[in-house]
């Protein structure tokens, strides 16, 4: 089984953009801080596709707090006699939820 759960903050607005084919898709990376030394975090490149894309664009901005839910994918880019020249690893976002949101007021 394939499953990651990220919690952490946007490092970026996600940029929204649309394939040859007009699917929207977003990329965006989240810093999750790691469990043993909370000075140091991870930066984790994401992506969102369609609805979650759209949304991830309107909602979200620099610092959001979001818990994701998802699968990493692998690849890996080659010389062309196919030696292996970089391992490139990305976490396909099924669902996000939108946690705390530090541009946003406090509503009194």
């Amino acid at each position: 089984m394939n499953n990651i759960k990220l919690l952490g903050r946007l490092t970026a607005k996600p940029e929204l953009k649309q394939s040859s084919k007009g699917r929207s898709y977003a990329f965006f990376t989240v810093a999750t801080p790691r469990q043993n030394n909370r000075d140091e975090a991870d930066f984790i490149r994401c992506i969102a596709f369609d609805k979650l894309a759209d949304a991830m664009a309107k909602h979200c901005g620099k610092g959001r707090q979001v818990l994701l839910d998802g699968r990493l994918e692998v690849n890996v880019s080659d010389k062309g006699d196919g030696s292996p020249v970089a391992f490139f690893h990305t976490v396909i976002a099924n669902h996000v939820d939108f946690l705390h949101d530090p541009n946003r007021e406090a509503v009194a």
